[in-house]
């Protein structure tokens, strides 16, 4: 094996591991997909980028040559955004995904979040920042949860607003929005005069049976076969030279 694609052991690990995090965030993504288009389509595009940067770092991990530091700076931006975008939802109530906020523990949510953790340790671990390094990390930090409200209002501003709204507002009717408290109760007559209230609840948008299995065995095999390389890129341990095997019989003859 060349020596430019060997990886230490250590390194292989790690890259392992990594790899093995950005499939599992990518599968959480992938699985509540149908859920955010129906938050907000603006919602979905940024689900879908989140995927398909974490698929391009775990390529990149499994490719890249080795002492590649410029590769886990990368990885702990990128994952460093990606635990951004399931924090602050948390943290400000952001329309259309007020829902969310405060609830650190929803799943898969929480999946995701704690695997980016994990990406930005094992990026940490790898290649150590310098304090500079952490200073501008801390600064950005700072600087995007201060910017994250803003952000948060121009993305639900620039999404698709309700079909033939303008047209309604033109005409001065009221729009509720679709599933809100008071636009979801209905009255339902009963046979024989008299009736009801009841409330109409909106189904949550899930993935199929057989779609949610397409997803798993797609990471499954994404991971299996990333980690499978990265073991074959694996530097053999070095053998002992003939000194110490020599010293080591003669060890072995005076013991006798």
């Amino acid at each position: 094996m060349e020596t430019e694609t060997a990886l230490s052991r250590r390194e292989a690990l790690l890259r392992s591991a990594a790899t093995t995090s950005l499939a599992g965030i990518a599968l959480v993504q992938a699985i509540a997909l149908p859920s955010l288009f129906v938050q907000g389509r603006q919602f979905g595009v940024l689900s879908i980028a989140a995927m398909l940067l974490c698929v391009g770092l775990g390529l990149a991990l499994t490719a890249a040559p080795a002492g590649a530091t410029w590769l886990w700076r990368t990885l702990a931006g990128g994952a460093g955004l990606v635990f951004a975008g399931w924090a602050v939802p948390r943290l400000y109530a952001i329309p259309g995904m007020a829902h969310q906020k405060g609830h650190w523990a929803a799943m898969p949510g929480a999946v995701a979040g704690g695997l980016a953790a994990a990406c930005v340790v094992l990026a940490v671990v790898a290649a150590p920042p310098t304090r500079s390094a952490v200073r501008g990390l801390a600064t950005a930090a700072v600087v995007l949860l201060a910017t994250a409200p803003g952000v948060g209002a121009l993305l639900v501003a620039v999404g698709p607003g309700l079909a033939g709204g303008e047209k309604l507002l033109a005409t001065g009717a009221h729009i509720h929005s679709h599933g809100s408290g008071e636009s979801a109760i209905v009255f339902r007559p009963l046979p024989g005069g008299g009736g009801h209230y009841v409330y109409l609840a909106t189904p949550t948008a899930h993935q199929t049976a057989f779609g949610l299995a397409l997803l798993i065995a797609a990471a499954f095999v994404f991971t299996y076969g990333a980690v499978a390389y990265l073991r074959r890129r694996t530097a053999p341990a070095a053998p002992a030279s003939p000194t110490t095997a020599i010293s080591n019989l003669d060890l072995e003859r005076s013991l006798a």
